[in-house]
């Protein structure tokens, strides 16, 4: 795969929650990869590995508990399914329960091995090959979409995050830093932030070097990282707020909980808390939310 950056690697913990929202409950079967809804995107530093990569690309938490590694390869070398088998046993090690292996093949590559014995053990690596995804009449029809206003639909979306990877005529630098223009044009603020966090999260594994310098000037990381710790913390507030709720009322907060996801003002949020703390019974509950929405909408 090259040589890795670090664009995000200081940053990851911020990077992965955006990644959360971007894939979170998305389908990826178009790409052949059927798993359940993905939950959220895990750690992924495993420091019992024996290797000098000690960093698997993508590990995500699936709604069915199990896990889904995703791996992204410009090449294909027989020797990179001994290290994916290493990350697996790893992460399984940590975490007890199993884990399906998908490597995203760029267009590069026409013929893989997905299969392979070690003996006892027989290691299987689900490959998808980029290849036959035309990435030249996609991005055509994401930048006509975009330019006219229209919405992305969650396919657009994911098509517009593995473009680099597909089949161009231009080489895989020049594709990422046109994803990020395409996605700067996104006038959904908190759908932008999260397609570029994504968009860099994923480029970061295959851009070549000398391309850094340009991608950093198309993209102010600066902005995104300030936005994405914004709205990483009022997720925490609200998930801390929803989590009180659920203790104290159970199923019938549930209402409540779809009202608290509303609130995105971390100011209100934080005083929310304290108040609910406060508060007896369930009817004092709900109308000292509903207080907060009311605040939010003059404040707005």
């Amino acid at each position: 795969m090259g040589e890795q950056m670090d664009i995000a690697y200081n940053n990851y913990d911020i990077i992965f929650r955006n990644m959360t929202a971007q894939f979170k409950e998305k389908v990826l079967d178009f790409y052949g990869i059927q798993t359940a809804p993905i939950v959220r995107v895990e750690a992924t530093d495993l420091p019992t590995i024996a290797v000098n990569d000690r960093r698997m690309d993508f590990l995500f938490l699936l709604a069915d508990g199990t896990y889904l590694h995703l791996e992204f390869q410009t090449t294909f070398n027989e020797e990179d399914l001994d290290r994916f088998l290493q990350y697996d046993v790893s992460a399984y090690e940590r975490y007890k329960k199993p884990i399906k292996t998908v490597v995203i093949y760029g267009a590069d590559v026409e013929k893989v091995l997905e299969q392979k014995s070690y003996g006892s053990v027989q290691y299987e690596a689900q490959a998808v090959l980029m290849k036959k995804y035309n990435g030249d009449a996609i991005i055509q029809h994401l930048w006509t979409k975009v330019e006219n206003g229209e919405e992305l639909t969650d396919l657009d979306e994911l098509h517009l995050i593995f473009l680099p990877l597909m089949r161009s005529s231009v080489n895989r630098s020049e594709r990422a830093i046109e994803t990020v223009e395409i996605a700067k044009r996104i006038k959904n603020e908190e759908k932008q932030v999260r397609l570029l966090a994504t968009i860099i999260a994923v480029s970061d594994k295959f851009i070549d070097k000398e391309y850094v310098e340009k991608l950093m000037e198309v993209l102010s990381m600066a902005r995104v990282i300030r936005m994405a710790e914004e709205r990483a913390r009022i997720n925490e507030s609200q998930q801390a707020i929803k989590k009180y709720l659920s203790a104290r009322l159970g199923l019938e907060s549930k209402p409540m909980q779809h009202k608290v996801d509303l609130i995105t003002d971390l100011y209100l949020l934080h005083h929310l808390l304290d108040d609910l703390y406060r508060a007896e019974k369930k009817e004092e509950m709900d109308h000292l939310i509903d207080i907060v929405l009311e605040k939010q909408k003059y404040m707005g």
